[in-house]
């Protein structure tokens, strides 16, 4: 996990599948890894919606 420097948003990724009830527990069942920070915004989208932000601050 890293936080990226340009708006420090953690890269964190996470296990996605489904649950399956086996021995009366639920249990992780076709998951795969997805890694967070390929589901951010570019530092240069980053970097537009930071200068809309501060536009409309009072």
């Amino acid at each position: 996990m890293v936080y990226r420097p340009e708006d420090h948003q953690s890269t964190m990724g996470a296990y996605v599948g489904r649950t399956k009830n086996e021995g009366g527990k639920g249990v992780m069942v076709n998951y795969r890894y997805l890694d967070g920070a390929k589901f951010q915004p570019s530092q240069a989208e980053v970097k537009k919606l930071r200068a809309a932000d501060k536009a409309d601050a009072p």
